[in-house]
This record gives structure tokens, C-alpha cells and sequence, in this order.
């Protein structure tokens, strides 16, 4: 039995969800409504299938192919791919140049910190950043057609760099899908694969 990181609650907490802990190595989630229940865990060593009231599973670490022949047998199939990256702040930018018609608005909230840049004060990107006891999470910025995407998204994730610096935290971590996980800029590191499961 492997117990979870601190981090994982985090992840629950960035997406608005109630998390409780069924044993040291699992995570089960409700949204604010107490349903869609969610379970995270590393990967079994050994065939498997959730419990039949979850909706999703989320599972760290490297995958089990027995595990996700037997997930698929009984009906999963998987829908993202994601991997948690680790950085100390100061290895990565912390201030990204936008254009003069472009802001940056921040906003403390009860479980997490939010950042938004807007152009023309239209919104084009969000992004959310929970502060644990040694790092700071963040959640992949959402884009919502933005002008340069890419510059967009850095600006999001520089100004949360920033704050955990700022802040004396040791890491910042992100959740990224697995095509932004190749474009990120120098001193991130992959740290887990993160395999997402639904029931068909």
C-alpha cells in the first residue's frame, strides 16, 4: 500500500471537488453537489475494477497493462492522459511580456488562487493554483481563444511561479495535458503519468 501524496487532495480541491480518503492510498471525490463520486489511486499491481458507483478513475504512476485489459473488459476506457510536472520556482520564467492591450487580474478564493489575462477586458485564459505545505498546484490554464495561445498560457503559469517564490515554497507543481507536457519551457520535469478512465 502506497499512502497518496499531499498533492492529490490539492487536485481535488483546484476542480471544485470534496474530497475523502477511504484508505492512505485512496481519494474518493464528489462535486459540490455530493455526486459524479471519482476515485484516484496509483495503478493495482494486480487485476482490478472499481467499485460500480464511480463514474471516473484517476490513476498515478505507470501503467498496468493486466489492470487496463481487465478495466476494459468490464467496460472503461480511457480519455486523457495527463502528467504532473515539478519545478522549482526560481528554474522556471516568472514574467512573460504581454501586449499593452492585454491584463492580468488575480483573485484570492477559499481553496485556490486564480489568475486571468484578458484582452481588450475579454478573458482568454484561467488558471487556478492551490497552495500545499512545500508547493504550489496548478491546474492547466483553460484558453478561451486568445491571441497567441502559447504566450497566453505562459503568462498564466509565470505569474503563479511567481507567487509560490514569493510565497518561500520549494516546488510548484502542474497538471498538464500530455501535448502541453512537451512544450513546456526549461525547468519543468515530468514527475507521474496521470491515466484518466470512464465507464463507457
Amino acid at each position: 500500500m502506497t499512502p497518496l501524496p499531499e498533492w492529490t487532495e490539492g487536485y481535488a480541491l483546484l476542480r471544485d471537488r470534496i474530497a475523502s480518503f477511504p484508505g492512505p492510498d485512496q481519494l474518493r471525490s464528489v462535486d459540490l453537489n455530493g455526486d459524479d463520486p471519482e476515485l484516484l489511486r496509483y495503478w493495482p499491481r494486480n487485476d482490478w475494477v472499481p467499485a460500480t458507483e464511480y463514474r471516473r478513475v484517476i490513476l498515478l504512476g505507470a501503467p498496468n497493462p493486466a489492470v487496463a485489459s481487465s478495466l476494459s473488459s468490464a467496460g472503461w476506457h480511457e480519455t486523457a492522459t495527463l502528467n504532473l510536472l515539478a519545478a522549482k520556482p526560481e528554474d522556471v520564467e516568472q514574467v512573460v511580456k504581454l501586449a499593452e492591450t492585454s491584463t492580468v487580474f488575480e483573485a484570492p478564493m477559499d481553496n485556490y488562487d486564480v489568475v486571468e489575462v484578458a484582452e481588450f477586458d475579454r478573458p482568454v485564459a484561467r488558471g487556478r493554483m492551490h497552495y500545499g505545505s512545500t508547493f504550489g498546484l496548478l491546474s492547466d490554464p483553460d484558453l478561451y481563444a486568445p491571441t497567441n495561445p502559447d504566450l497566453a498560457r505562459r503568462a498564466v503559469l509565470a505569474n503563479f511561479a511567481g507567487a509560490a517564490y514569493s510565497h518561500d515554497l520549494p516546488w510548484i507543481l502542474l497538471v498538464a495535458a500530455a501535448e502541453h507536457s512537451e512544450a513546456m519551457t526549461e525547468g519543468w520535469s515530468k514527475a507521474t503519468k496521470i491515466s484518466i478512465w470512464q465507464q463507457s
